[in-house]
């Protein structure tokens, strides 16, 4: 899928019918623009409680510049993530299933600063009774007056404006927009050890304790404005929102214990699969971004079911930055499943950047 820049400019319209025949929708039709508003670090703060993410780039000032090398601390990618999720189902309606996000972050947020999503329809396609809409989106920084994140989305609408809940009463019908899963190897001047990973199963997890209202709901004041049924148990069967396996894995207390060190990141106590790739290969995790993500939803996990996943090392890069440092672009493809059952919740390729430090260049 490519990567589009949506423009600075305002909405044109504020279109809500959009699961009409692909005919009658017009390229480049803009969405409600979703406003986030300013994010202070008592947000951030709240998020991390949410997602369960204790690292101090997030909300830790001097910790974010001295140790971080950023200019202070960043507002949260997974946050920004879902903040796609929630423009996508304002604009097509919770009847329509987010299938597939793919994301990149091409600058940073920080905390402070106010942010919103806004996007377009760029192409559409009819296959039966579905409809596959294509759609541009972008985080933009209201105080930078620029995208600090773009990427591209397809929704699937039923003609009829029938609900549809799960990606399996459409996935046969195309494979268009489907995941690349493949296993892409290394170049460059990898380290041995990340080379000799790829293709090999990083980690697994299985959650202890089942999904429950109680983190769901934290999770809803987290993101803030979710539709009820993630977190309402009196308007119906709850679900969670669409990318809460990323972050659901609850492993048993002092499975991951945080550090005492004053250096230490605080990501050594997060339980998501796919993300610590440093820590793992033995490098200084100070250097580690996310850099972003390719999604693809298959099914809403429900309340009181439990969540499993596994990581697999996809691929790994060198790269140099603009300024000429050295760079390790490694891909975790990882798959979020319901543990009793098995059912397939996400699939995703994640992207980390690891900026290696002086001392690591020196070394080679």
């Amino acid at each position: 899928m490519r990567v589009a820049m949506i423009d600075g400019s305002a909405p044109t319209s504020d279109r809500s019918d959009l699961a009409r025949s692909a005919a009658q929708v017009d390229q480049k039709d803009n969405l409600p623009t979703l406003r986030k508003g300013a994010l202070t670090s008592s947000h951030i703060v709240r998020w991390c409680a949410a997602q369960e993410n204790w690292d101090k780039i997030h909300y830790d000032d001097k910790f974010a510049r001295d140790v971080g090398r950023l200019p202070g601390p960043i507002i949260n990618g997974a946050l920004k993530q879902h903040f796609i999720v929630q423009f996508l189902e304002n604009g097509f309606g919770l009847d329509a299933w987010i299938w597939r996000i793919d994301y990149k972050f091409i600058g940073i947020d920080l905390v402070g600063q106010e942010v919103e999503v806004r996007g377009s329809v760029a192409d559409s396609s009819v296959k039966g009774d579905l409809i596959f809409f294509v759609v541009d989106v972008a985080i933009w920084n209201r105080n930078l007056n620029q995208a600090t994140t773009v990427g591209e989305a397809v929704v699937v609408v039923h003609r009829r404006r029938r609900r549809i809940r799960s990606a399996d009463e459409f996935f046969s019908a195309t494979d268009k927009f489907q995941l690349d899963e493949s296993i892409a190897g290394s170049s460059g001047a990898v380290p041995p050890a990340v080379a000799a990973s790829i293709g090999k199963v990083l980690e697994e997890g299985r959650s202890v304790v089942p999904v429950d209202l109680s983190r769901l709901r934290l999770f809803a004041d987290a993101v803030m404005g979710l539709d009820t049924r993630y977190f309402d148990s009196n308007g119906g069967d709850v679900v969670a929102p669409p990318l809460f396996p990323l972050h659901g894995i609850k492993q048993a207390p002092g499975a991951r214990p945080l550090s005492t060190d004053p250096g230490a990141f605080g990501r050594e106590g997060v339980h998501e699969v796919g993300r610590n790739v440093a820590i793992q290969f033995g490098l200084d995790p100070t250097g580690m971004l996310n850099g972003g993500n390719k999604v693809q939803i298959h099914s809403l996990a429900k309340l009181g079911e439990y969540l499993a996943a596994e990581s697999t090392l996809a691929s790994a890069k060198e790269r140099f930055g603009a300024r000429g440092g050295r760079m390790l672009v490694v891909e975790t493809l990882n798959r979020y499943r319901e543990a009793t059952t098995g059912r397939l919740l996400i699939t995703e390729r994640q992207t980390v950047i690891y900026r290696f430090s002086h001392e690591e260049e020196s070394r080679g």
